[in-house]
């Protein structure tokens, strides 16, 4: 009898932990592991000095050590954010230089520069790491068509954390060949310390350009629906408006620290993060997203 009874405490036991596991699972409330996990829907690409997405399971970032040329890929630590002691022993005292960003979204859109000449110096600050533009040629590459990492050149939203600096430069962007006016690029900041997102062809001035403080950390958001396009910095809107202008028709990739199709006017921005997706984000995932790059990165 004993014997029986323990058999059914213990079947009890079992059922009522299956139950506990499966309401847990199915709670939906419940926050991802990491902002990404549940945040891929039309993501074009994600590049961060932490990890996103919590399946990802390749390195971060591929850097140069300027003493020998050699290279070698990163991973992050127990915070998630990219492995800075081992690149500070890797390194010792020599500068190092990003070679490669990897694309966390598992579309394999990697950032890349593979000319020494023109590749950003990263710095290995403990809490918020990063790497900057020079303004001469420094560069990185995503070699997908702006016509797919984008809605057909029109909808798509770029979401990143950066540090503003005065200068006639592109941040980030597309611009066709030969054709400066048709473009899918943002200026942070522009010589007269306007912040400029053009989605389509330049330019709108109604909805393009507002002022924005120069040499600060900031988090920003692009937003480009089918007609309004929205400007927003640390979660508020400081642009918003219908884009009466056409679509970018541009077929090049994508440039970060430059406008890809255009090799001038490069950027001494720093950058941490930079998410991208090929429609507009609906205003709930948006908010999650900009408060997540707050909190995480001190913004």
């Amino acid at each position: 009898m004993k014997i029986r009874i323990t058999l059914l405490v213990c079947l009890l036991l079992e059922v009522m932990a299956s139950a506990q596991i499966a309401q847990w699972n199915n709670f939906p409330t419940r926050r991802p592991s990491h902002i990404l996990d549940e945040e891929l829907t039309n993501i074009s690409f994600a590049f961060s000095m932490r990890v996103l997405e919590s399946d990802y399971n390749g390195p971060l970032i591929r850097l140069r050590r300027s003493s020998d040329n050699a290279e070698r890929d990163f991973g992050w630590g127990d915070n998630d954010i990219v492995d800075i002691a081992a690149i500070n022993a890797w390194r010792g005292g020599s500068n190092v230089f990003v070679v490669t960003w990897y694309d966390q979204s598992g579309l394999g859109r990697n950032a890349v520069q593979n000319t020494r000449n023109f590749q950003p110096r990263f710095i290995p600050d403990a809490t918020r790491p990063y790497f900057f533009g020079d303004g001469s040629n420094d560069r990185l590459d995503v070699n997908t068509s702006i016509q797919t990492l984008t809605n057909a050149g029109v909808n798509g939203s770029v979401i990143m954390v950066a540090y503003s600096t005065r200068r006639s430069q592109f941040t980030f962007g597309t611009r066709r060949p030969g054709a400066s006016s048709n473009r899918w690029t943002a200026h942070l900041n522009w010589s007269n310390s306007n912040v400029y997102f053009d989605s389509g062809v330049c330019c709108d001035n109604g909805v393009r350009n507002i002022g924005n403080p120069d040499n600060q950390w900031q988090q920003f958001s692009f937003i480009r629906a089918n007609v309004v396009q929205t400007i927003r910095r640390n979660g508020t809107v400081l642009r918003t408006g219908n884009y009466t202008n056409g679509r970018c028709t541009a077929t090049n990739g994508f440039g970060i620290l430059y406008s890809n199709g255009n090799n001038s006017q490069f950027a001494t921005n720093r950058i941490t993060e930079m998410v991208m997706y090929r429609m507009e984000v609906n205003n709930t995932a948006l908010q999650e997203l900009e408060e997540d790059q707050i909190d995480f990165w001190n913004i």
